[in-house]
């Protein structure tokens, strides 16, 4: 397996390419160009996904300790990073 790198670019690239995967939508592509767009629009979705999860770890942090967002921000963190219910606690343990 190809070790790949990744690369910075203003996320209005990223945006404006998943518009124009949209609009693509309403032509006949070859299969080619279609995996490519579906490949692309992955891409573009795991992107805005960690994005999101990153976000609500953070006002997860920065909420106050034991108060009831910062554990409401845990606690969505940890589905949108599929962690199994069995494994989440109903409260923020402090050490």
């Amino acid at each position: 397996m190809q070790n790949h790198k990744n690369i910075m670019m203003p996320m209005a690239f990223a945006f404006k390419v998943y518009l124009l995967i949209s609009r693509l939508d309403d032509y006949c592509l070859d299969p080619d160009t279609a995996g490519l767009c579906k490949s692309l629009e992955t891409f573009i979705e795991a992107k805005l996904d960690a994005m999101h999860k990153r976000e609500i770890f953070s006002k997860y942090k920065s909420a106050p300790p034991g108060s009831d967002e910062r554990n409401s921000l845990r606690l969505q963190y940890l589905q949108l990073a599929y962690i199994h219910k069995d494994w989440v606690s109903s409260v923020e343990d402090v050490f």
